[in-house]
């Protein structure tokens, strides 16, 4: 699959509000969320293009008194575009950045019952370090998973885009 990994633009607007409203729940604005995403995150927020169409995105973000730590905020790949790899180049890609970045280990937060996407992460070399009750409110249960960063060689800008 022909795909561009680069970072956000005002453009993707659209599509990414699109991707985080199919893949949230409840009454959550997502337009607020990719809006200050879209600020906050800047050198971060990475979208995957298939054919001229915004197909998954990534937030990362370094902790700020920890800058050692990073986090994947926010992985969405769109439904028919997952298990092709686009997952893999995401977190790749937004890990390479982290790591440039000066962070040595990267942490996320996953739905112990969605098997898919913990076999991604497991696959890009995640472990679980925390099972978190009610994370996100009552029913909302989370793995934390860590991978560690030290010592691995990152992504080249060119990596990212092809």
């Amino acid at each position: 699959m022909d795909l561009i990994i680069r970072g956000y633009r005002e453009s993707d607007f659209p599509g990414v509000s699109v991707l985080e409203r199919e893949n949230s729940s409840g009454d959550c604005k997502p337009e607020v969320f990719i809006r200050q995403a879209g600020v906050l995150f800047a050198g971060t927020f990475l979208v995957a293009e298939h054919e001229g169409r915004v197909v998954g995105y990534a937030i990362g973000a370094l902790v700020q008194h920890r800058p050692a730590t990073g986090w994947i905020v926010r992985l969405v790949v769109a439904g028919r575009h997952r298990r092709r790899g686009c997952g893999g180049r995401l977190i790749d890609a937004v890990t390479g950045i982290l790591r440039e970045s000066g962070a040595e280990e990267v942490y996320l937060s996953v739905a112990p019952t969605n098997r898919a996407a913990r076999a991604l992460y497991e696959r890009q070399g995640f472990g679980e370090v925390a099972f978190c009750p009610a994370y996100f409110g009552d029913g909302a249960d989370r793995c934390i998973l860590r991978k560690d960063l030290a010592g691995q060689e990152g992504l080249t800008v060119q990596d990212r885009e092809g």
